[in-house]
């Protein structure tokens, strides 16, 4: 990433919902509130478009936040408003529309506080591409989770929009940001609806913090909050607490206070355990090997006699390089003659740290990626080529490498992949990736300081052939990083999201643990039974 600006693709858009028919009674919004949701929307409008990488009209933009306001209430949009956005002949009249759309979908609990602002504002991947959308408000720096309430775990709902929603709706109910743009009554302090189901299930552990230390995992339940049981009645007020960070701020750091949390947990018909998790800045393991020693060091030899090591790239981090770079001098030491290097599930994120992985496995001034994007204001314009640059070009530039890739291979992990393989720096197994490339870069939203992701530009090979898969982008065309002649490795769907979990299990148990798992099995996993194989063969038998 170029400051913190900069993301790899991660998410998939989401999928529209279902059409129904209208409510048959619906009071219409009110008109100063629509008004001012508006005049928002068209100002974050015409940021977007003086931001985005091609030609977009305000026209197409307000037609998009119209048509993201009905894809949220799960209604189609009526045929004389299709009919109204074909005459509409200037920006005056497409605001109108927007403002008229907007009162007449009403009270709908899809579209009340906030939540017609970031449909809207989300419309405009209609016509810009499906990628551009509101950023999710960030507690933390981890690219891979806006909301681990500094523990490490996600709940199961208070992730995404959702929790950016909340937070939003709980600031303005604090007084703390004007209603500006929102719909509805103003709800009490502490009633503001959690974005958590009930009951609170964790939804995902962060390998390296303090509740993966705990031995959480995803899936347990979390049943009492500081000695109290969480119940339908009182999840609203304990949410509210749950997700404080802090008491106050450290006055040398400028981070917040630690603050303990007891928490009871349900795994299963296993007896509750009980943990107390202390809110911490912790680094993220995103770089994984074979088995996990202490103090967050991997042993990464997966062959012995061969002396084949074994790096799973995860999401990357800031600071994934400099663990990568541990875990490659570690293999050094230790003679390593061959590496798969698993970038199976690597979905991106940082750009710069994503740089210079590929650097470590290249020689200086090799090319990494060339990039095609539009200058930002304010922001540093990006260089045209990236190259691999001292001190960590070279690191691990002699050692045979085998990369593994997968349809889950996305942004980063391909920009990795495709630096690698055309300085014929490695050869490449698995199936054809995914074919995400866009460079984005985040503006001010324009409301509840959230920010929007918008596409700036996008990386292409070192080649300069493109990495990117477009909507009308056909098979034979160049996209995505495909696997070398003769080492396809057929796989189904299922299979891939059985591994990914295994893998997933593999990553949170703990050092001291002797538990069995799945995936320290390499014959299970037909990917690493062919990359060994293959290795194998090219290494000869061991010295």
């Amino acid at each position: 990433m170029l400051g913190s600006a900069v993301v790899g693709l991660i998410l998939l858009a989401p999928a529209a919902p279902v059409p129904v028919p209208p409510p048959a009674l619906v009071a219409p919004a009110d008109r100063t509130q629509a008004n001012q949701f508006g005049s928002m929307i068209f100002n974050t409008a015409q940021t977007v478009r003086g931001t985005y990488h091609l030609e977009v009209g305000m026209k197409d933009l307000l037609a998009g936040a119209i048509r993201g306001l009905h894809d949220e209430a799960g209604l189609k949009i009526p045929e004389d408003v299709l009919q109204a956005i074909d005459r509409a002949g200037d920006n005056n009249e497409m605001l109108n529309l927007l403002i008229e759309s907007r009162i007449r979908l009403g009270n709908l609990p899809a579209l009340a506080g906030p939540r017609s602002l970031f449909a809207a504002v989300n419309g405009f991947k209609h016509a810009t591409d499906p990628y551009c959308s509101l950023a999710n408000q960030r507690i933390n720096s981890i690219v891979s989770s806006d909301n681990d309430f500094y523990i490490g775990l996600e709940l199961e709902g208070a992730n995404g929009q959702r929790w950016s929603a909340y937070l939003m709706e709980f600031q303005i109910a604090a007084g703390a940001l004007p209603a500006s743009g929102t719909f509805g009554p103003l709800p009490k302090l502490d009633a503001v609806p959690s974005p958590a189901g009930f009951p609170w299930r964790v939804r995902r552990v962060i390998p390296g913090s303090p509740a993966q230390r705990a031995g959480v995992r995803p899936g347990d339940t979390l049943t009492h909050f500081n000695g109290e049981e969480i119940t339908a009645g009182n999840a609203n007020r304990l949410f509210a607490k749950f997700a404080q960070t802090g008491t106050g701020f450290d006055r040398n750091t400028g981070q917040p206070l630690p603050l303990k949390r007891t928490l009871k947990f349900k795994r299963g018909n296993a007896p509750p355990f009980e943990a107390v998790l202390e809110t911490q800045h912790y680094v993220p393991e995103s770089i994984f090997g074979v088995m996990r020693k202490g103090e967050g060091k991997w042993d990464c030899l997966l062959d012995r006699d061969f002396k084949i090591g074994y790096v799973r790239v995860g999401p990357v981090e800031e600071k994934s390089d400099v663990k990568l770079a541990e875990m490659l001098d570690d293999l050094i030491r230790q003679g390593c003659r061959g590496l798969i290097l698993d970038l199976r599930w690597c979905p991106g994120g940082y750009v710069t740290p994503g740089t210079l992985i590929a650097g470590q496995f290249l020689k200086a001034n090799d090319i990494v990626a060339q990039v095609r994007s539009k200058p930002i204001p304010g922001s540093a314009p990006l260089p045209e080529i990236m190259r691999a640059t001292a001190p960590s070009a070279g690191k691990f530039s002699d050692v045979p490498i085998l990369v593994l890739v997968g349809f889950e291979t996305l942004g980063g992990g391909e920009l990795i992949a495709a630096a690698l393989q055309d300085n014929r720096r490695c050869e490449v197994m698995g199936q054809r990736t995914a074919g995400r490339a866009a460079l984005q870069n985040t503006i001010e939203a324009g409301f509840g300081h959230l920010q929007y992701k918008v596409t700036t530009g996008a990386t292409l090979r070192p080649n300069g052939k493109p990495r990117g898969k477009l909507p009308g982008s056909k098979p034979t065309d160049d996209w995505g990083i495909k696997p070398d002649p003769g080492l396809e490795v057929p796989i189904t769907a299922d299979l891939s999201a059985k591994l990914r979990r295994w893998a997933e299990e593999h990553a949170l148990r703990p050092a001291e643990s002797l538990e069995s798992l799945e995936f320290d099995d390499p014959a299970k996993d037909p990917y690493r039974t062919a990359a060994l194989a293959h290795l194998r063969k090219k290494l000869g038998a061991p010295k």
